[in-house]
């Protein structure tokens, strides 16, 4: 198969962020990718970026979109940019890799994958949580029955960027018109992993709130209001039957930043980090069954047991696990990597989730609209 081109839209080395820690290191790593182009938002990191990664770089988007060798256009950007950027993208009839959350709103999201369906192209979500190696071996051990009839499932985390202060770059995260914020980032990906495992919602109840009013900017001490909750809890039924509690918190707390336990009837599992983003925290696995006293650590297979190169380890991993999965796709005609349709799903449970913690009246989700085929493990292919 020939080289996959990729334009890269968001990759600035003079403020690097996401996309300069997690997706150019990936990229660069796989022997499926070629960086062809990067995108960036001033001219002069443009200059900086064709200097530092020997590819054209461009200020204007569109001419990274237009440009013949890019077949594949990743957003990796402020989530208010992407609707213009994934639309432009779609009506070049380029295929599209944009990090979640797809857009602002369910509604933004919806146009989104309906413009990705008229299209016709590949489109990619960057839901990285599921191709954890940890993530993937805790599907295997309950498809296995290694905890018989999963009861319950219980989930606690903390975002990172939802404290006390912040930049001025990223203060645009307090402000819950940006759709960026603890549940639609931190948790989102958290409860993607647990439907992946588990399976997808029934319902769901919430409460969530803004407990810290105002955060502090770092650079000159000033202070703006928060918009954006910084507790979330949810309360619901998969559709099994299983009961979930999940909550996240907006900051990192002392001890474990995340802890998921799974019951069931014959055992118990147990996933934790020191850092609460699931999507990228190195996570560890327990489990006990039976009489086992107490939880013991549990081993991955050889075939997850495994780690990227060293460019791409850390908090890239997961991302490159998600890269190997999309070009398996491209090769074999698979879909394991969602797609802007199942992205839609997610945005669908986040309204269905922030509309119950608004009016405390517990949503029920309907199962026709699950993208059943996305649980297929990263694995499968």
């Amino acid at each position: 198969m020939k080289k996959i081109g990729v334009g890269l839209i968001g990759a600035s080395p003079l403020h690097p962020g996401w996309a300069t820690a997690t997706h150019l290191p990936a990229i660069q790593s796989l022997p499926d990718f070629e960086l062809r182009a990067v995108g960036t938002s001033r001219r002069n990191s443009a200059i900086a970026a064709t200097n530092a990664f020997g590819v054209p770089a461009f200020d204007d988007p569109g001419r990274l979109i237009s440009h013949p060798d890019v077949d594949l256009v990743v957003v990796a950007v402020n989530v208010p940019d992407h609707r213009a950027l994934i639309s432009a993208a779609l009506d070049a009839g380029k295929m599209v890799f944009s990090e979640w959350p797809l857009a602002k709103s369910s509604g933004e999201a919806s146009d989104l994958a309906a413009r990705a369906r008229a299209s016709g192209v590949r489109t990619f979500i960057g839901l990285q949580a599921r191709f954890a190696p940890v993530v993937q071996q805790l599907r295997a051990l309950i498809e296995q029955g290694y905890v018989g009839e999963v009861l319950s499932t219980t989930l606690t985390g903390s975002g990172t960027m939802w404290g006390a202060q912040t930049d001025r770059r990223h203060a645009y995260l307090f402000d819950a018109a940006s759709g960026v914020h603890t549940l639609s980032v931190g948790m989102m990906h958290a409860l993607d992993a647990l439907n992946f495992v588990l399976g997808d919602f029934a319902s769901v109840a919430a409460v969530s709130a803004v407990r810290r009013r105002s955060v502090r900017i770092i650079e000159d001490g000033s202070s703006m209001p928060v918009s954006a909750a910084d507790q979330v809890a949810v309360a619901g039924a998969l559709e099994s039957g299983a009961v979930v509690s999940a909550f996240y918190r907006g900051d990192l707390a002392h001890g474990d930043n995340l802890r998921w336990t799974i019951n069931g009837t014959e055992g118990d599992l147990l996933v934790t980090a020191a850092a609460g983003n699931l999507q990228t925290a190195d996570l560890k696995l327990s489990g006990a069954r039976g009489d086992d006293v107490p939880l013991s650590a549990i081993e991955l297979p050889s075939m997850l047991d495994r780690s990227p190169p060293p460019a791409a380890r850390g908090i890239a991993a997961n991302v490159f696990f998600e890269y190997e999965a999309l070009a398996r796709d491209l090769r074999d005609g698979t879909k394991v990597v969602p797609d802007f349709n199942y992205a839609f799903e997610r945005h669908r449970l986040l309204a269905a989730i922030e509309r119950a913690a608004a009016i405390g009246v517990t949503q029920n989700l309907d199962p026709a609209t699950h993208t059943h085929i996305y649980r297929v493990a990263a694995g499968a292919n």
